[in-house]
């Protein structure tokens, strides 16, 4: 009664083993099976062969909905891409007769293995053993099966699957079959059923499961396992049934081809995926395409060029550039002041005529008189613009240097948009007119500076060449040809105005307006004095000059008290920008609540106010006028 008893278990486990749900080459038809990690456009598929030959992409027609796929390519069974996993429960309830089945049917699948396929073997129990690593030297691994493992408790299948997909992993394959067999549920693995099967997933792993029946049996495991990886699930009744599984098994992965193609259907369509091989019949296989993700991510990442060449402010700052650029050419095409005869013809020769001398006597008179602030004060900011290009001593015209002032704004602009990658970065050239208002004025004070410490020494060669017996313009005339720049062009102009009949106070009083110098009030005083009453000039030069390097001290003096006061005002400007770019460059992410949050944008206004505030009360404290 055994004896019959294990006859017909085991012919069930061979009719379980032949049914079409297997699919382990029993049919007289091939089986196309989906490969796991296939993504569309391009598509996998095994194409299982129901006997063992070698196979081509000559002898394979492979079509979709009728028509012929692009691309299309077979792989061998094993080589570098492919390999298999032999993964046996050596758990104390495989003891006997199980454990003996196991490693025989292990040899048995070995038997059947291409001799191009590599191949491991690892055990598992509490632990897991590596019998060998994937090889496919005969010899080893007929050795790592040769004898029965030593079993001990514990059925750790979710480290064990783990562990094989590391190996899987860093031997590189692109496909691997986990054949596994146990004769229980699993017990006692530190990692869960969802862990084990993303590693698998990762390392591009099926698992053919075979499960031994036992009392302790519960085939659930091996059956998710299996058809969560596109794999295969066997249970037998008996150890003796085993082995013509695991033979079975060894069969198909050596006739087991991967097809890969390009597919070209629309997105959205059912799609009929049939395989043709000479001397079998057609297999087919179906899936749907997937749906075109038209989102700003499914089909390109939308960047910050995107956003810029979409925004409207990118358009107002492009008609801004445009308007003040044709301004500036339209105003320089008719500003002809400095290509004038007159103008041109005064560069190298004088040309005084009683028009001219008039028309200055009254421009001085004007000037003095503070006339041009009842003009219209939209015109004094572009007079005082003229007035200090003139002084600076700059070749180029105001209307040249206001022009391209607007074109290094647009292009410091476009820099620095591109530079931070921002729209925020076209406020750069706001900057432009300040940056150039700033080097002009540098220039004028510098010049001014000058004219003020040459201007004690250039009295007391006046007040020489008056006790020498000159006249006034002829002592000014002498002072002005020993004299630097920029005092000797300056007198100059005093010397001219003269001669323009401009009285010499009045034309010192021109100067003194341009050189900003209240010190030569006194001289164009004294001047006045001994037009209308006379007297010892020389004398009143040299106490003039005297006190003007007395004041001279005192201001030299102030500027060094002051020197601390106007360190902080620069420290308490330049320490929370500065902090702000370090930080912007260790780790932005840290600046984002002041501009991402109400009560960090109020911060930073009040940032804002507190350092301005602070830099208008130290410039009040240090700046003393004398």
């Amino acid at each position: 009664m055994k004896l019959l008893a294990r006859i017909a278990a085991t012919s069930a486990a061979l009719a379980a083993l032949v049914a079409p749900a297997l699919a382990l080459g029993q049919s007289a038809a091939p089986t196309i099976t989906q490969s796991s990690g296939a993504g569309f456009p391009d598509r996998a598929y095994l194409l299982q062969l129901p006997s063992s030959r070698a196979l081509t992409a000559a002898q394979v027609e492979v079509t979709e909905n009728g028509s012929p796929v692009a691309g299309l390519a077979v792989v061998p069974p094993g080589g570098s891409r492919s390999g298999a996993i032999l993964l046996i429960d050596a758990s104390n309830s495989m003891e006997g007769a199980p454990i003996k089945g196991a490693m025989a049917a292990a040899r048995a699948f070995l038997a059947e293995r291409k001799d191009d396929l590599p191949v491991a073997v690892v055990v598992f129990g509490p632990d897991d053993s590596v019998l060998t690593d994937f090889t496919t030297d005969a010899k080893e691994l007929a050795a790592s099966v040769a004898e029965t493992p030593p079993l001990a408790e514990g059925t750790h299948i979710y480290d064990a699957l783990i562990r094989v997909s590391a190996l899987a992993d860093a031997k590189g394959l692109e496909r691997t079959t986990v054949v596994l067999l146990s004769d229980g549920t699993d017990i006692g693995s530190q990692a869960g059923r969802g862990e084990a099967l993303e590693s698998l997933v990762d390392a591009r792993v099926r698992v053919i499961s075979v499960g031994l029946s036992s009392p302790q049996y519960d085939p659930e495991t091996l059956q998710s396992l299996a058809r969560r990886t596109g794999g295969t699930y066997v249970e037998t009744a008996t150890p003796a049934a085993l082995e013509p599984v695991f033979e079975e098994i060894g069969q198909q992965l050596s006739s087991e081809y991967e097809i890969t193609y390009r597919s070209l259907l629309p997105p959205e369509r059912d799609a009929v995926v049939e395989a043709r091989v000479a001397g079998y019949a057609p297999a087919r296989a179906t899936y749907t395409t997937p749906a075109l993700d038209l989102s700003a991510r499914g089909t390109f990442e939308r960047d910050w060029i995107d956003d810029v060449i979409v925004s409207p402010w990118l358009m107002v700052f492009i008609i801004v550039a445009v308007l003040a650029l044709i301004a500036f050419a339209i105003i320089t095409a008719l500003d002809v002041r400095s290509r004038s005869l007159r103008r041109r013809m005064a560069l190298y020769v004088t040309v005084p005529s009683e028009d001219e001398s008039r028309l200055r006597r009254a421009e001085v008179a004007a000037l003095l008189a503070d006339q041009a602030q009842r003009r219209v004060a939209g015109q004094r900011w572009w007079q005082n613009f003229e007035r200090d290009v003139e002084l600076g001593g700059f070749n180029l015209s105001p209307v040249t240097i206001a022009g391209w002032t607007v074109i290094g704004g647009i292009v410091a602009s476009l820099v620095f948009a591109i530079a931070i990658q921002s729209l925020a970065g076209l406020l750069v050239g706001l900057i432009a007119p300040i940056v150039t208002r700033l080097v002009i004025r540098i220039r004028v004070s510098r010049k001014r500076a000058a004219f003020a410490e040459q201007l004690p020494d250039n009295l007391d060669v006046l007040a020489g060449s008056l006790r020498a017996g000159h006249s006034l313009i002829g002592a000014m005339s002498v002072m002005m040809d020993g004299a630097d720049e920029p005092s000797k062009t300056e007198f100059r102009r005093v010397i001219q105005d003269e001669q323009l009949g401009v009285p010499i106070d009045q034309a010192l009083m021109v100067t003194r307006q341009r050189m900003d110098n209240k010190d030569l009030e006194q001289v164009a005083i004294v001047t006045r004095l001994q037009r209308e009453a006379g007297g010892n000039t020389a004398e009143v030069l040299d106490r003039v000059a005297d006190n003007i390097r007395a004041s001279m001290e005192i201001r030299r003096l102030v500027r060094v008290l002051t020197a601390q006061g106007r360190l902080a005002m620069w420290v308490l400007m330049a320490t929370p920008i500065a902090l702000t770019g370090f930080i912007l460059l260790i780790n932005p992410s840290h600046l984002d609540p002041l501009f991402e949050r109400a009560i960090g944008n109020a911060f930073l206004v009040a940032w804002f106010v507190m350092m301005i505030a602070g830099w208008y009360a130290i410039r009040k404290i240090v700046r003393i006028e004398l």
